[in-house]
C-alpha cells in the first residue's frame, strides 16, 4: 500500500491499470486518487500515467454520477444485444 493510503485497490485491464487509493492529506483530510497507467508509446520500458483527485467532500456524488453512467450503459448494452 503506498504512503499516506488508508485502503487501496488495482484494476487490471487490458492495456491499463487503474489504482484506486483513498489517502489521506497532511492536514488530515481524505480524498480519492484514480491513477491511470499505460505504457508509453514514445519511450520503451516506461509508462505514462493521469490522475484525478476527487474530495472527500465531493465523494457521494462523484459516486452517484459514476454509477449513473454505468448503469446507462449497462442499460444500453442490454437494449443492443436484445435487437440482435
Amino acid at each position: 500500500m503506498e504512503k499516506n493510503a488508508r485502503y487501496s485497490e488495482t484494476v487490471k485491464g487490458v492495456f491499463r491499470t487503474y489504482f484506486f487509493d483513498f489517502k489521506q492529506s497532511e492536514k488530515g483530510n481524505p480524498y480519492l486518487r484514480i491513477t491511470e497507467s499505460r505504457k508509453s508509446k514514445e519511450k520503451e520500458g516506461e509508462f505514462e500515467q493521469d490522475r484525478i483527485i476527487i474530495l472527500h467532500k465531493d465523494l457521494d456524488d462523484f459516486a452517484k454520477a459514476l454509477n449513473n453512467v454505468i448503469q446507462h450503459h449497462k442499460e444500453s448494452k442490454d437494449a443492443v444485444a436484445s435487437k440482435e
